[in-house]
This record gives C-alpha cells, sequence and structure tokens, in this order.
C-alpha cells in the first residue's frame, strides 16, 4: 500500500452529546489505491488514546488520522491491518504530524489493543446486513403476496 494523506478538507466537528464528534465537512484522503471521502455527518471519537500513552503524543497531531481510522473500521473498507496501517501514514503526514516515535507508540497500542473496537465493528456490520437482508425479504414477501392476490 502506498502512503496516505489528507487530500482535502480541514476537521471541523460538532460535538456529540456522549462525546463523539460529528463531521460538519467531509474529509478526502488519498489511501494510496484510490481517494476515500468521509462524508459529513459521521460520527468519530477521534483517536482513543490510551491514558498512559496521553504524554508521548497529543491528540491533535493525531485527530484526522482516527477520524479516518474510524471510518475504516466502521465501514471495513480495509482490512484491520491495512486500516491501523493508515492511521500511522496519515499521522506521520501533513505539516503538525506526530513524529515517528509517537505515531510508532500509538500504532503499537493500535495492534495491541484495537482488535476488541474491530471485532464490535465486524459484529455491528454483520447486524446491519442481516437487518438489510431480512427487510428486503419482507418486502419481496409482501410484494409476492400482493401479486397472488391480484391473480
Amino acid at each position: 500500500m502506498s502512503a496516505s494523506h489528507i487530500v482535502c478538507g480541514s476537521l471541523q466537528t460538532e460535538r456529540q452529546r456522549d462525546g463523539r464528534r460529528k463531521l460538519l465537512r467531509p474529509i478526502v484522503v488519498d489511501i494510496g489505491t484510490s481517494n476515500l471521502v468521509i462524508h459529513r455527518g459521521f460520527i468519530t471519537d477521534f483517536s482513543s488514546i490510551p491514558t498512559l500513552l496521553h504524554w508521548v503524543v497529543r491528540w491533535s497531531r493525531v485527530d484526522i488520522a482516527g477520524v479516518v481510522h474510524d471510518y475504516l473500521y466502521a465501514r471495513g473498507a480495509l482490512s484491520r491491518w491495512q486500516a491501523d496501517w493508515v492511521w500511522f501514514e496519515i499521522a506521520r503526514s501533513g505539516s503538525h504530524c506526530a513524529n515517528l516515535v509517537q505515531a510508532f507508540a500509538c500504532w503499537l497500542a493500535l495492534r495491541l489493543f484495537g482488535w476488541c473496537v474491530w471485532c464490535k465493528a465486524v459484529n455491528r456490520r454483520r447486524r446491519a446486513a442481516s437487518r438489510r437482508a431480512t427487510k428486503a425479504a419482507q418486502r419481496r414477501g409482501s410484494i409476492d403476496n400482493a401479486s397472488r392476490a391480484s391473480s
């Protein structure tokens, strides 16, 4: 995978009641193979940096990386390893980026502890797909019943 970087879009968010943030503007990110558009309205918690690492890196140096990473986990657009690597690359890009030690420490924490968040995201995607399939089947069933009744 080639280097990832922000193509356009400044980070503008609105705080939600639960502490997460909602994007007010889209962000476009070059993730090597294509441009990824994170649309306005996406909900994120930025980079959830463990308390132990707060002294290593300020979240403001990795906030956009956190938004992109949350999006990749939520959508399942890439594998977990690829999504974590994109986080690292974006954390290292830009004029106000994390240095190599900061980015590596947080990336390592992602690799060690991100699996539980990844599993929750996978389960959410599966439940959503199941609900969509059930609704589609119900619609087909009601269409079939309506066509039978009219015959």
